[in-house]
């Protein structure tokens, strides 16, 4: 064979198509325009919601085998734990037995009182019972998926709550499932008051402390706070009911050079092992915020918001 006829192209298994670096600069470039689309005319909210809507079904069988391994050890532990929730259970009957006897009396009471003042009777919000499906993918961010979407009732802006109080807000809703950002998340703001005294404040999460917690913002260094002291939603920003317990203080530090004490809190609901939890109404409907140019307008609970003019009120009273 002459040496002019000889095949000179690479064979098929060492040709390549564009390079690494190409292709790493298109799929940056895309990515950036993405975010970019998503962030300033909100244009992906829709394709989430069909993306959601078609790999619900395969997040449904990926998950078969773990729920099937859960409800199993479920199972075998049962009686066990069956057992001891009675023996709790009799042992809180028995404690509550005096109030019991005492509630009828005092609705009355309540209800007598109200009537005088001519206030609105309280009534317990709706909810919808939820179970925790899976963590949020996202890791800077501390948020979870339940089992309970917009189909079963669940609104933007509903709060969470477990059996000990106050777990989150739902921040993303869809057909069959609801993302719920924990009350540690470092975006997370409730208005709180102190149960002893009082007194109102804003309560931010805290993702400096490693397994979550809470901070006490904006309030005065002669403010009556002490380690312990319950903080329970205060009600004034028309997203949680008044009364649900939210976090206890856990250290207050109050410094020389600077107005504010800085007051640390731990959450009371278990934001890191929870499964059972209930989704409330919100107080007042939540309106979506209007699409703006400029980016800034970044997804945050509804309820930061409600809280930001109690924050500056705070800063007024310390400064003076």
């Amino acid at each position: 064979m002459a040496y002019g006829t000889l095949e000179r192209s690479p064979p098929p298994f060492f040709r390549q198509g564009p390079s690494a670096l190409t292709r790493l600069l298109l799929f940056a470039a895309l990515a950036v325009l993405l975010m970019a689309l998503d962030v300033r005319f909100k244009v992906t909210p829709m394709l989430r919601q069909g993306l959601s809507v078609v790999i619900y079904p395969l997040q449904r069988i990926a998950q078969t085998p773990v729920n099937g391994v859960r409800q199993l050890s479920d199972y075998l532990e049962a009686p066990a734990k069956a057992q001891a929730e009675i023996g709790r259970l009799q042992r809180a009957n028995v404690a509550l037995s005096l109030q019991a006897q005492l509630e009828a009396q005092l609705r009355l009471e309540n209800n007598r009182l109200r009537a005088l003042l001519r206030l609105q009777q309280s009534q317990p919000p709706q909810s919808v019972a939820a179970q925790i499906s899976a963590q949020a993918s996202d890791p800077f961010s501390r948020a979870v998926q339940i089992n309970r979407g917009s189909l079963q009732g669940v609104e933007l802006g509903s709060p969470v709550i477990d059996e000990t109080g106050l777990l989150g807000q739902v921040t993303r809703d869809y057909p069959w499932s609801a993302e719920v950002t924990l009350i540690t998340d470092r975006d997370a703001v409730v208005p709180v008051q102190n149960q002893r005294t009082g007194e109102r404040g804003v309560l931010y999460g805290e993702p400096g402390m490693g397994q979550g917690g809470m901070e006490l913002r904006w309030m005065p260094a002669a403010a009556d706070v002490r380690v312990g002291d319950l903080l329970v939603t205060s009600g004034v920003d028309g997203i949680y009911p008044a009364g649900l317990r939210v976090a206890r203080v856990t250290s207050v530090t109050r410094q020389r050079d600077t107005a504010f004490a800085r007051v640390m809190c731990a959450p009371i609901a278990d934001v890191e092992g929870g499964r059972h939890v209930l989704v409330l109404k919100p107080l007042t409907p939540l309106v979506a915020a209007p699409a703006t140019d400029k980016g800034k307008s970044q997804a945050k609970p509804a309820a930061a918001a409600s809280a930001m003019p109690a924050a500056s009120a705070s800063r007024e009273v310390g400064g003076k």
